[in-house]
């Protein structure tokens, strides 16, 4: 590591092997020796965290706490606190013995429900008071992909509870093999001798860990955010630990052992979801641990973003036919250029075309698909012109043409309908009506209970109004935001509070559409206690409005001024200025690109950020501001 950057020999080595190296420097700028503000109030209402740390032995562990929440605590944005008295008794743990001759340790704070999570790299000691204290080395959050949701449930009377003395073993038994086998998720940790330990979460659809033999996993490497932390510590010290939580039987299975990264794999099925990176875990020695049966859990849903296995089909796509739908959309009918039949998918799925911006810039776009779920013979794909977009809209509604062959790829989906047999509100904003007219479309050929939401400015917008009215009847509601008087649509915005008041909470929610709607939703799901599981929004990010003026955005420990234009976001403004930036998504998602504001007014465009983090913080991909100027914490 140098004064550069927060990576040691094995993360850069890591990072040029992935030809990620840029974009991990870039990222590096979300790692601190402070804890974000936003995160300290968070991590005192954790009621779970994972740590790794190391034995004599070289051998690294990684534990799994749970307490009340309180149990661990920010004392400042340097230091944390660990109250073992208000935790579940495991005496037998690793961790404790491990601590006492080595102070590094990872963690990884962890809110399941809401696929939140901070990583804090440091050293602990016990204090004269029996606490323990971590001092951040490295602290960073981390983005919410591949987290399955789920909420732990602990008793009033779990802290009386003393685990019974963990089993021992080298061989894994065939019962925990079938865990690994099952299991959607695990935790990792690593480190590096005089560096730090760092502990980390993976996730996937059930099985997505293969059990080689008895002593040997199979591990596939998603696309994260470049740091590669985890896989650099394998590259510099070989030793790790994986932690399984057996979420039925509450078991916990730890094992130590050593790893191996395998690059450039055959991966036909997409297991590894584009990476070709898997990493082979050995198995050195395991301990099983029985949880109390006053710990339960309660599980929401799995992460869309969990990589599907399947085969990756290109696609040459003929444009049979196009219809303008409103004076900014037009519809795409596509056929197979062979006139085949096309990948089956399903409702919420959306097809990655190939854009030709320039001679040399071709770029990946996705579009829902709006067609039925039924009918493979074609696809049919709405596209909103974003004038003050990249680029890509602009290519299909000026440059394509019927008759025209153009590329893609098998389409995907992040946004599926769950739950079948309960009633379905369906609600869309302006283009979000694309992935929620292919769900109306199959709910209605199944005869399912559902009801439709379709939001826009103005008539003129409601791009889709006689075929849903078609399919939907009286489930159908349309609003116009502007006082549109026109027959069948209700001359106002929709009201999210009513229509959460009166409907049955067993209801499932899907909302596609502007950032606003969403998170209105989101808050009124929670204000009126619905259950998170029971939300689901599928976000375009935040386009560029007209209204947007250039923002004069102070930096106020460098003391720079930089003006960004108005069609360009704050992020990309930043980036253009040489301002490193971490990133991911560009989509208000993730919370990479969170940062702290000291002066100004803000137009928050994301769902990634609380009520509370609003107040401090902002998602520079997305969001803009109402002031016309704003100080940036950097």
């Amino acid at each position: 590591m140098n004064e550069q950057s927060p990576f040691h020999p094995g993360e850069l080595a890591v990072q040029a092997l992935a030809n990620e190296a840029d974009v991990a420097q870039r990222n590096s700028t979300v790692v601190s020796k402070h804890i974000i503000k936003g995160a300290l109030a968070f991590i005192d209402q954790q009621s779970m965290t994972v740590l790794s740390s190391t034995d004599e032995n070289n051998h690294i562990w990684t534990s799994v706490l749970f307490g009340e929440p309180g149990f661990i605590k920010a004392r400042d944005d340097q230091h944390l606190l660990i109250n073992r008295q208000k935790i579940i008794q495991q005496p037998s743990d690793p961790l404790w013995r491990n601590i006492e001759k080595n102070s590094q340790v990872g963690l990884v704070i962890i809110e399941l429900s809401t696929r939140r999570r901070l990583r804090v790299n440091g050293n602990i000691k016990l204090l004269p008071n029996g606490q323990y204290e971590v001092t951040v080395a490295q602290a960073y959050p981390n983005c919410p992909k591949y987290i399955q949701r789920r909420q732990p449930n602990l008793s009033e009377d779990i802290l009386t509870y003393q685990s019974s003395k963990p089993i021992l073993g080298v061989e894994l038994t065939m019962e925990q093999l079938e865990l690994i086998a099952r299991s959607d998720s695990f935790f990792v940790g690593s480190g590096v001798d005089n560096h730090h330990n760092d502990a980390s979460y993976r996730g996937g659809d059930p099985g997505f860990v293969s059990v080689v033999n008895k002593g040997q996993l199979l591990i596939p490497d998603y696309k994260g955010n470049s740091m590669f932390n985890t896989l650099g510590n394998f590259a510099s010290n070989a030793h790790a630990g994986l932690v399984f939580i057996d979420f039925e039987s509450n078991k916990l299975l730890q094992l130590t052992g050593t790893a191996k990264v395998l690059w450039e794999q055959v991966d036909e099925t997409n297991a590894t979801g584009g990476t070709k990176r898997y990493w082979h875990f050995n198995v050195t020695s395991w301990q099983e641990t029985i949880l109390p049966p006053a710990l339960n859990w309660t599980f929401f849903e799995y992460s869309p973003h969990n990589p599907k296995p399947q085969v990756l089909t290109p696609l040459s796509l003929m444009v049979s036919n196009i219809e303008q739908k409103s004076a900014r959309i037009k519809l795409f009918k596509l056929k197979a250029k062979d006139g085949g039949i096309l990948p089956a998918f399903e409702p919420g799925s959306h097809l990655p075309i190939e854009i030709k911006l320039s001679a040399t810039n071709t770029v990946l776009r996705h579009y829902s698909i709006t067609s039925s779920s039924h009918d493979n013979r074609f696809y049919e794909i709405a596209v909103q012109q974003e004038k003050l977009g990249e680029g890509g809209s602009n290519y299909m509604h000026k440059q394509l043409r019927l008759g025209q062959t153009i590329e893609g790829q098998s389409p995907v989906n992040d946004f599926p309908l769950s739950s079948p047999g309960k009633h379905h509100i369906l609600i869309a904003g302006g283009i979000g009506i694309t992935p929620i007219l292919s769900m109306l479309r199959h709910l209605s050929q199944k005869n399912e209970s559902y009801e439709i939401h379709y939001s826009v400015k103005s008539d003129g917008d409601l791009a889709f109004k006689d075929e849903i009215v078609k399919l939907a009847g009286e489930s159908a509601h349309f609003y116009c935001s502007d006082g549109s008087n026109v027959a069948g649509v209700l001359p106002t915005r929709l009201d999210i509070n009513s229509l959460f008041k009166h409907r049955n909470k067993s209801s499932h929610v899907y909302v596609c559409g502007p950032i606003k709607m969403i998170t209105a939703v989101k808050d009124e799901a929670d204000e009126s206690n619905w259950q998170e599981s029971h939300i689901h929004y599928e976000s375009f990010g935040s386009s560029a409005l007209e209204t947007d003026q250039a923002v004069e955005v102070k930096l106020q420990k460098s003391g720079e001024v930089i003006v960004i234009d108005p069609k360009k976001t704050l992020l990309d403004g930043l980036l253009a200025a040489n301002i490193k930036i971490p990133f991911e998504c560009k989509r208000g998602e993730c919370g990479m690109c969170v940062t702290e504001y000291v002066e100004g007014t803000v137009d928050h465009r994301d769902v990634y950020l609380t009520k509370d983090e609003k107040a401090h913080s902002l998602c520079l991909c997305v969001s803009r501001t109402k002031s016309k100027s704003i100080t940036l914490n950097i």
